[in-house]
């Protein structure tokens, strides 16, 4: 499922119009009618408050107050701008609604504050920039009220893209996005922006979007995990589903070393060995008697000889022997690999042996990390993810595993895929080694990197929502739940 920008939506709906005959009045009535019909089911004969500003969204708000009112609403319809300015596709359903013996008001700041409901078609999505008045004080109030504020397609004010949120944003409960995502819905703060969010079709021609949609960006689905999720054959062996190779854990970080095994172990890997520090193998094998432990101290060359897939970081403490084992894995490893938590720490250093590795490589960073790769700051990071991770993808020829919410996997070739699983419960310590272990699991066990990759970040996410939905509470759960969960979600996906 594509995501796009507002310019890029106007693209597709330019296409369908022009190219293929898709008249711009049926996709505004779609728009309105798919749009009534959800708050129809959600909101029984509550007073509702329609308000209409003077573009194609606007047009959408003449055709939402039609329907409403024709199926027994108390509906106040509340116009912004001045009439004269309400032209085009949004100008005829204007005519229509008058014509069908309904009328509307200029806006009303005491009309507004006795709806239950008020649904928000004042903006659409090619603004951006500052709110000005009359907009900028309307939002105000607004913002201020205790009314429901159901918006339609995105918040208005709230840009569709990266762009920052605007000042003064109206702050929605509720949103029905139109057709395709918008980027914002998946960047922060926008997203707080949206509330609850729906996505609701209106039959734009798969073609208009396949025609116009260039920028690569895609949300990775329940449905796509499970139709590229690996058959395990009843002939197969150990060898069959990989073998890993973690290099992880300290003498003061044990904790690191086990969760990353576990996961991998846990994840569906045919065989996992641990190089870490000799101190800690009682706590690995009293937790992990699967894995087979190597000592730090031994020859890295045995330890990656016949390995499918190796993971570097976690727990390894930031040192110059952390840096020459990630330099020597760049240089010497003939596989994907995957580098994590303290592996990333002296990667600007050796950028030109990431450009020139062959096989795939793999980097996880947190928007900290992220920062200190590109040389800036988290919140630019925050505030250009998509941007900085395609770009650093692109330039070194790796996959980037931006973490956060809504995790990002943006791949040599420019594609980005979104993750949308996942909460709250994963912002603890571990998890992060959780997902390195899952990684190279899933790396070993597929041919295609990226089916690899957002799969087992989907899966990490929707762990965590299946311990919520088990019962568990937000702020319990642990790095170690969500590895004993995976029996149950692996379950659900593979059943």
């Amino acid at each position: 499922m594509k995501v796009v920008t507002g310019e890029e939506m106007k693209a597709v709906d330019q296409y369908a119009i022009e190219k293929i005959g898709v008249s711009g009045t049926i996709l505004m009535e779609n728009a309105g009618r798919v749009a009534a019909k959800n708050i129809m089911k959600n909101f029984r004969r509550q007073k509702v408050c329609v308000l209409i500003g003077s573009g194609n969204n606007g047009g959408d708000g003449f055709v939402i107050a039609k329907v409403l009112k024709e199926n027994g609403y108390e509906v106040e319809a509340c116009v912004i701008p001045e009439t004269d300015k309400i032209k085009g596709d949004a100008g005829y359903h204007m005519n229509i609604y008058l014509n069908s013996g309904f009328s509307f008001r200029q806006y009303d700041k005491e009309i507004v504050k006795s709806a239950d409901i008020i649904v928000d078609t004042m903006l659409g999505t090619g603004i951006t920039g500052e709110i000005r008045p009359p907009y900028k004080d309307i939002f105000q109030e607004l913002n201020a009220m205790d009314n429901f504020i159901i918006s339609i397609d995105l918040p208005s004010g709230v840009p569709a893209d990266e762009s920052p949120v605007p000042e003064y944003a109206l702050k929605a409960d509720h949103t029905l996005i139109i057709g395709l995502p918008k980027l914002s819905y998946y960047t922060y703060p926008a997203r707080e922006y949206y509330g609850d969010a729906k996505l609701i079709h209106i039959g734009l021609p798969q073609k208009a979007i396949d025609e116009t949609v260039r920028s690569k960006r895609n949300v990775w689905t329940r449905k796509d995990t499970g139709n590229h999720w690996p058959v395990r054959e009843d002939e197969s062996h150990k060898g069959s589903h990989g073998k890993v190779g973690i290099i992880a854990g300290s003498a003061n970080m044990p904790g690191a070393a086990v969760l990353t095994t576990a996961a991998a172990v846990r994840s569906g890997a045919g065989l996992t060995q641990l190089n870490t520090h000799k101190d800690i193998f009682g706590t690995v094998v009293n937790h992990i008697p699967e894995a087979t432990l190597f000592n730090r101290e031994d020859d890295l060359e045995a330890f990656i000889e016949g390995k499918d897939v190796i993971a570097i970081g976690p727990g390894l403490g930031v040192n110059d022997e952390t840096k020459r084992t990630v330099e020597y894995l760049l240089n010497r490893f003939e596989g994907p690999l995957v580098i994590d938590a303290d592996g990333l720490t002296g990667l600007q250093d050796l950028k030109s042996n990431i450009r020139e590795r062959k096989h795939p490589t793999v980097i996880s960073p947190h928007p900290g990390e992220m920062a200190r790769l590109v040389e800036s700051s988290p919140g630019k990071v925050n505030r250009k993810r998509f941007e900085i991770s395609r770009e650093i993808a692109v330039e070194y020829g790796i996959y980037v595993i931006l973490k956060g919410p809504n995790t990002l996997v943006a791949t040599p070739e420019g594609e980005t895929f979104i993750n949308d699983t996942g909460n709250a419960g994963l912002a603890k310590g571990g998890s992060g080694d959780v997902l390195t272990g899952m990684l190279a699991a899933f790396l070993a066990r597929y041919e295609n990197p990226q089916h690899a990759i957002s799969s087992a970040v989907f899966m990490h996410g929707f762990t965590a929502e299946h311990l919520l939905e088990k019962g568990a509470g937000i702020e319990t759960i642990t790095a170690s739940d969500i590895i004993d969960d995976l029996q149950g979600t692996f379950a659900v996906m593979s059943g």
